[in-house]
């Protein structure tokens, strides 16, 4: 993992942040988490900087080991946003494993070594925990990135958007408000 101390943190652009300016400061937010990992307010704050909009910045994939480390010591009923997030950087990536060119290579030797950690993780978290009809489909679409599968992860993704007929309208598909 990247240290959180690394100077390099700085030129890791992510959504607002270029040149070390605008947004929040990851590795900050990062330090807080990993002493607060149930403050889900402050996750989800910093999770759209990282992978959103079907991006995923290059501060992303630095944070991706964290955010395994930080889900690790949660109980299944509680890391599903952590997981989640990683799954949503695996789908903005393209193929599995998939980074950036121009990411330093040890980044993305620690990016890849934490996607398999995240499937275990996901499996226990779906077998122990309850979930709803939400938050199931977007954990099956971090699966199915994970398992190397973007495509089918992207339409687990935006169900919403494909429940409905693209002819008539209709709903295909009852999904909850």
């Amino acid at each position: 993992m990247l240290p959180l101390d690394d100077p390099r943190w700085l030129s890791l652009d992510h959504r607002n942040w270029s040149k070390g300016q605008g947004g929040p400061f990851v590795p900050d937010e990062l330090r807080h988490l990993l002493a607060h990992p149930t403050d889900s307010e402050r996750f989800d704050d910093l999770w759209p900087f990282l992978c959103s909009e079907g991006t995923a910045w290059p501060a992303a994939y630095a944070a991706a080991p964290y955010l395994v480390t930080i889900a690790r010591g949660l109980p299944p009923a509680q890391r599903d946003d952590y997981l989640y997030v990683v799954g949503l950087m695996a789908m903005c990536s393209g193929e599995y494993g998939e980074t950036p060119a121009d990411l330093p290579g040890d980044i993305a030797d620690a990016y890849r070594l934490a996607l398999p950690e995240v499937l275990t993780l996901l499996a226990e978290t779906l077998a122990a925990a309850e979930h709803d009809q939400i938050s199931t489909r977007y954990l099956l679409a971090a699966v199915a990135a994970l398992k190397g599968h973007p495509e089918y992860a992207e339409i687990l993704n935006d169900l919403d958007i494909y429940a409905e007929c693209q002819s008539c309208g209709e709903p295909m598909l009852e999904l909850p408000e």
